[in-house]
């Protein structure tokens, strides 16, 4: 399994990972939302390099909740970070672990954002308490609910660490 960038050879007709609104993202926004610049899309390649097993997006987000870590206190708002938008994994390969190969790549790539451009981390609006504990396991701190939605954000400085501690 490979993850790539949205293709249009990839299959998206055939992807399906139970939530229609994710769906239909991939389905019929996430092509157009990269040429405009305001996300990129990457796949976890399946059986074949047609098939999807997952996607997730990426855009840029300011950041107007003041972030509760003790380096940014002396900072104004907005303050630059990364958001995983949508993320789907296709119901034939649900259970198999590939969310969290998912969101390891989505830190990797927020890592290296940030070492050309700077972020304060990667954010995510997790839908319900099962997403919550999902991301929390992953090392997300939770920031706050709203009113449909609750915000996590993992700070640069434990994804940089999280790579370091890997080699």
């Amino acid at each position: 399994m490979a993850l790539s960038p949205l293709k249009e050879s990839h299959n998206r007709k055939r992807f399906d990972c139970g939530n229609e609104r994710i769906n239909k993202f991939l389905k019929e926004s996430a092509n157009s939302a990269a040429k405009r610049n305001l996300s990129r899309t990457f796949v976890l390649e399946g059986s074949d390099e047609t098939d999807i097993a997952g996607f997730y997006s990426l855009s840029n987000i300011e950041v107007k909740v003041p972030v509760p870590h003790k380096l940014y206190k002396k900072y104004p708002n907005p303050l630059p970070g990364v958001t995983l938008a949508r993320m789907g994994v296709d119901e034939g390969y649900q259970g198999q672990g590939i969310a969290k190969i998912m969101v390891i790549d989505a830190m990797r790539r927020t890592l290296l954002i940030n070492e050309n451009m700077g972020v304060v981390g990667l954010f995510v609006d997790a839908k319900d308490d099962d997403l919550v504990t999902f991301y929390q396991n992953r090392g997300f701190i939770f920031l706050q609910k709203e009113e449909h939605t609750f915000k996590l954000w993992m700070p640069i400085d434990s994804i940089v660490t999280f790579f370091k501690d890997r080699k």
